[in-house]
C-alpha cells in the first residue's frame, strides 16, 4: 500500500493525491517484472527461463526495465489506494511523476470520484398499501394452470368463443378485387377470440360449422398499413373446429404432482404472499428513492455525465432506427429543436446517474453485501431469485455476465429489504387489486 503524502478534495467529485512508494515495494515489483521477462528470454549459454537478471538488463537496457517497473508500480499502488476508498473512481484524469528511481517513487494523481452523500435518517414516505383478494387470486391462478394444460379436441358443433378454428381465408380490396392476404389455399389456425381477429371477423366466425363458407365486407383497420382506408371483402371456409378441453381438478393434480387441491392452494398462497411482499417493498423503495432525489443535492462527475448522455443518445437513435425513422423526422413530428432534444437527453442522463449514486451510497450506509453462501440460499429458497435466474437463462449471456447480474440483483433485493425495515412508511389504503 503506498503512503499518502497529501490528499485534497478540490470538489465533491475531484480529488488530488500525492502517493509515495517505498524501496521495498519497488524491489518487489522489480522482481515480478524480471521474472515475467525471464520466462520467455533467450540468451546464448542459458536455458530458456534461466537467464540471470543482470544479463537481461544488459540486453534490454536499464531504461527499458525501469520503465516497465515504473508502470507496474503505479498500476499496482494506484489500484491498492483505490480499493481502500470504498467508493467508485470514475476516471483518472492525470498522473504526474515527482520522483522516480529505484529508491523512491512519488507521483501525483487527479481522479474523479463518485460523491459521498449524507443520507438523512428521518425520511418518511407515503405508499399505497397493497391489498390482494387472496382466495380470488388463488382461483384465478388455478384457472391459468389448467389453461396451460388444456388440449384441443375436434368437434362437429358450431364455432364458439375460445375455440381453435382451422380456416381457409381470402381478403380482397372490395374496390379493386386485389387479394391482400390469404387466398393461397393454406390452412391457418386462429383462436375465436374477438381481440385476436380483425374487427368484424369474430361476429361472422361465431356460429359457423365445419366445411361452411361465408363472404362478408368489413372496414379495414387503420393500424394495419395494407388494410388502412379500404373496404375489405373477406371469404372464410371452416376446415375444422376444435374445442378446448380443460382438465378437471383430479386431472390437474396428476399433471402437477399434488395429492390434493388443498396442498396446491396452500403453495399458491405462499407464492402470492411472497409476491405481494416483494411488490410492496418495490413500491416503498421506489418512493424512497424519489424522496431522496428531491431532497439531496450533489455534484455529478463530468465523465459519468458524458458517458450516460452518449448511451442515452445511442439507445434513442437505435430505437428510431428500428421504427425506420430518423432523428430529424422525430424532431419535426415532436416540434422539438435539436438543443431542446439534447437538453432532454441530458436531464434523463442526470436522473439515471443521480439514482445510481444514491443507491451506491445507500449500500454503504446500510453496509449491504452478498456472499456466496447467501447466493446459494436465494437460489434454493427464493422464488423471485429463481424467476430472475430463469430470465437470465433465456438471454445470450456468458457465465461471467450472468454472475454479475445475479450479484447486482441480490444486492438490490437486500437493499430493498433493509429500506423497508429502516424507513418510516405511512401506508395509504386503496382499492383492492391483484399483484
Amino acid at each position: 500500500m503506498p503512503k499518502v503524502l497529501e490528499e485534497k478534495d478540490k470538489t465533491q467529485t475531484v480529488r488530488e493525491v500525492k502517493l509515495e512508494v517505498s524501496k521495498e515495494e519497488i524491489d518487489e515489483v522489480y522482481s515480478k517484472v524480471m521474472r515475467e521477462i525471464q520466462k520467455e528470454f533467450v540468451a546464448p549459454g542459458f536455458r530458456k527461463g534461466k537467464v540471470p537478471f543482470n544479463i537481461i538488463e544488459n540486453k534490454l537496457g536499464q531504461g527499458y526495465i525501469f520503465q516497465k517497473v515504473l508502470e507496474n508500480v503505479i498500476d499496482e499502488t494506484l489500484k491498492n489506494y483505490i480499493s481502500s476508498l470504498n467508493r467508485m473512481v470514475v476516471s483518472i484524469t492525470n498522473i504526474k511523476l515527482e520522483v522516480a528511481n529505484y529508491e523512491r517513487i512519488v507521483y501525483d494523481v487527479v481522479m474523479e470520484l463518485e460523491p459521498l452523500v449524507d443520507i438523512p435518517d428521518d425520511v418518511e414516505v407515503e405508499v399505497n398499501k397493497l391489498e390482494v383478494r387472496t382466495e380470488e387470486e388463488i382461483e384465478r391462478r388455478i384457472s391459468q394452470i389448467k389453461d396451460q394444460f388444456s388440449k384441443f379436441q375436434e368437434t362437429d358443433r358450431e364455432v364458439k368463443e375460445g375455440d381453435r378454428v382451422d380456416i381457409y381465408f381470402e381478403i380482397k380490396d372490395s374496390a379493386t378485387g386485389t387479394v391482400l392476404a390469404g387466398g393461397d389455399n393454406n390452412v391457418y389456425q386462429v383462436m375465436a377470440i374477438k381481440e385476436l381477429l380483425l374487427p368484424g371477423v369474430f361476429e361472422h366466425l361465431i356460429g359457423m360449422k365445419k366445411e361452411e363458407e361465408k363472404e362478408f365486407e368489413i372496414e379495414g383497420p387503420s393500424n394495419i398499413e395494407q388494410f388502412k382506408d379500404k373496404k375489405l371483402k373477406v371469404k372464410l371456409k371452416i376446415s375444422n373446429v376444435l374445442e378446448k378441453q380443460i382438465p378437471t381438478d383430479e386431472e390437474l393434480l396428476k399433471l402437477v404432482n399434488y395429492k390434493s387441491m388443498e396442498d396446491l392452494k396452500k403453495d399458491i398462497k405462499k407464492v402470492i404472499e411472497q409476491e405481494k411482499e416483494n411488490v410492496q417493498k418495490d413500491l416503498i423503495f421506489s418512493r424512497y428513492l424519489s424522496v431522496l432525489k428531491e431532497k439531496l443535492e450533489f455534484e455529478i462527475p463530468e465523465t459519468l455525465l458524458k458517458k450516460e448522455k452518449e448511451l442515452q443518445m445511442n439507445n434513442f437513435i437505435s430505437l428510431l432506427s428500428r421504427q425506420n425513422r430518423t432523428l430529424e423526422q422525430y424532431l419535426s413530428s415532436s416540434n422539438l429543436s435539436k438543443e431542446e432534444f439534447e437538453k432532454n437527453i441530458e436531464n434523463i442522463a442526470k436522473e439515471n446517474i443521480k439514482r445510481g449514486i444514491i443507491i451506491n451510497n445507500l449500500l454503504r450506509k446500510f453496509n449491504i453485501s452478498v456472499d456466496n453462501v447467501e447466493i446459494e440460499y436465494f437460489l434454493k429458497n427464493d422464488i423471485e431469485t429463481q424467476r430472475y435466474v430463469f430470465e437470465l437463462s433465456q438471454m445470450k449471456l456468458n457465465q461471467e455476465e450472468i454472475n454479475y447480474r445475479l450479484y447486482q440483483f441480490l444486492l438490490m433485493k437486500k437493499l430493498k429489504e433493509e429500506v423497508a425495515k429502516k424507513v418510516k412508511v405511512n401506508f395509504v389504503e386503496q382499492v383492492s387489486q391483484n399483484t
